[in-house]
């Protein structure tokens, strides 16, 4: 590594009065967020009952939330690599694999832990006493306008609940956060950190620039002798959503420029369509960046002061296709990489998308076999299953320990409220 640089002047959020969340038993509260987090061995953290204060009302936006399967395949053909695709969640138990959180350096100095308790293969329960933490960050500007004629500004700092979740599984780290704002919205973030899957290889006498053996088909050359391989990262998340109460329904948001012509002569107008998914056959769907394609859950019974129905969009960030063959055998046994958004109707034993022993499956398990009945969607209980993708393909500076990379996706109301809710936000006393 060579010397250590000089040591950074601390960077602290303070709480001189105290935190602004309260944790009873396993419920949380905080700024008109109240939910329950459970510590499952399989799944990791578990949100349950999520609702928002609005005014006198507690609306319920979410029943469960939680990681329902993960697989990371791997892409050299070779005998020794082509099998490997491990599957976190369904095979290795992502939950059973927390590591306890480190206060200072995982999660902030003043972070409230939770414990969780599972068995070991042997029998024996194992407590893991920080495996769940909790603690407030800076979220940067909340909302600001500066009027230039009065030179007044007027802005908020926000501030955002992490429920935060750190597991090791095998070389790989990861770090599983909740992210709860102040606006209503939500997000969940996939923190990528470890040490990446390498293979030896000759290395090269008197390595040079642009010398060939850097990179590999397969792979990258991180370090003398060793090569990293191509890999992508698949998580899957279950969303049982209950916008305003269990009967939802849902649709996709396509954004599309109108054709120049009578109806758009400067060709500047673009639209927005809602199309309805109204079966689990038509919301299997898949990324579209050219039409900024994102998906809407709405309680087509409630609607706000201007008439639109309430409801809650998944937007996502980051995601990627698989580029293992359809005929693969572990693409077969996650079938759920298929397509990143699928919405099923609610039934209590489909928990994992992979099916619930995605180790012992031939393929076909989970979300494929589910959607085959065709289920309705309009008007019922609905549940999303959502799944982001990295692709990785490795770099010199991510060895021998990655830097943290992040993913994930966000939950946006969209007309749950009739105007911005987080303008009863005070403004924050200057620091002293």
């Amino acid at each position: 590594v060579g010397p250590l640089r000089a040591p950074p002047h601390p960077v602290v959020v303070t709480h001189p009065e105290g935190v602004n969340f309260t944790v009873t038993g396993n419920e949380v509260r905080w700024q008109n967020w109240r939910f329950r987090v459970e510590p499952h061995p399989r799944e990791g953290p578990v949100l349950h009952l999520v609702r928002y204060r609005d005014g006198e009302r507690e609306r319920k936006v979410l029943h469960r939330l939680s990681l329902s399967e993960m697989v990371v395949p791997y892409g050299d053909p070779d005998d020794t690599w082509s099998w490997r695709s491990a599957f976190d969640v369904g095979e290795y138990g992502f939950g059973a694999n927390a590591n306890p959180l480190d206060a200072g350096s995982d999660v902030p100095s003043d972070a409230v832990f939770l414990p969780s308790v599972y068995v070991e293969p042997s029998g024996k329960a194992k407590e893991n006493p920080r495996a769940l933490a909790i603690y407030e960050r800076d979220g940067g500007v909340l909302w600001k306008h500066f009027n230039p004629e009065l030179r007044r500004n007027e802005s908020r700092r926000a501030i955002e609940l992490v429920v935060a979740f750190g597991v090791t599984v095998e070389n790989y780290d990861y770090l599983l956060n909740y992210v709860f704002k102040q606006d209503g919205s939500m997000k969940v973030e996939a923190v990528l950190t470890g040490i990446m899957l390498a293979k030896g290889v000759p290395a090269p006498k008197a390595p040079h620039a642009g010398h060939p053996d850097a990179h590999e088909q397969y792979g990258h050359v991180v370090a003398p002798g060793v090569v990293a391989v191509h890999h992508q990262h698949f998580f899957n998340f279950r969303l049982d959503f209950d916008v305003d109460g269990p009967r939802n329904s849902l649709l996709e948001l396509n954004s599309l420029p109108i054709p120049q012509g009578a109806a758009n002569p400067t060709g500047n107008a673009f639209s927005m369509r809602m199309d309805p998914l109204a079966d689990e056959a038509s919301a299997q769907r898949d990324m579209s960046l050219a039409q900024a394609r994102r998906w809407l859950i709405i309680n087509p019974e409630q609607h706000n002061a201007l008439g639109h129905p309430t409801g809650y969009a998944l937007v996502p960030a980051e995601n990627a296709v698989p580029y293992a063959s359809p005929d693969n055998v572990s693409r077969k046994r996650a079938g759920f990489i298929d397509h990143p958004f699928w919405a099923t109707r609610y039934a209590p034993q489909e928990l994992y998308a992979a099916g619930t022993y995605p180790n012992q499956s031939e393929g076909g398990a989970g979300l494929p076999t589910w959607v085959r009945d065709n289920q309705p969607l309009v008007h019922e209980d609905l549940v999303v299953w959502y799944t982001l993708g990295v692709t990785h393909t490795p770099r010199p500076e991510e060895w021998p320990v990655m830097p943290a990379a992040h993913a994930g996706f966000s939950l946006l109301p969209v007309g749950f409220f009739a105007k911005n809710p987080a303008l009863d936000v005070p403004r924050s006393a200057p620091s002293p």
